[in-house]
């Protein structure tokens, strides 16, 4: 997880270093182990199970699990996908 103030999501730790040139501040990465994000799910109310579930799939992630890339949105989209570097261009508003 990548904390933002009050913002938190799934990235990867070289996702900060765009943030960080972008927005002209260094953005620190911590990673969470698996037990880490399991019992901060569950401290926000979400049932163990379910945030068993999701911490698996985060650590899978963290793993490199999800790094395939597929044809599906330039298909979709009829464009090429952007680049993570090109979205946080284009909502860096959203960032600050």
């Amino acid at each position: 997880m990548q904390d933002l103030g009050s913002s938190r999501w799934p990235a990867r730790p070289g996702d900060r270093c765009v943030l960080s040139k972008l927005l002209g501040r260094t953005i620190a990465y911590r990673e969470l182990t698996f037990e880490g994000n399991k019992d901060a799910m569950i401290r926000t109310g979400i049932p163990a199970q379910i945030a068993e579930m999701n911490a698996q799939a985060f650590s899978l992630t963290a793993d490199g699990d999800a790094e395939w890339v597929t044809e599906d949105v330039p298909s979709l989209l009829d464009r090429p996908a952007r680049s993570f570097e090109q979205f946080a261009n284009d909502y860096a508003a959203a960032f600050s």
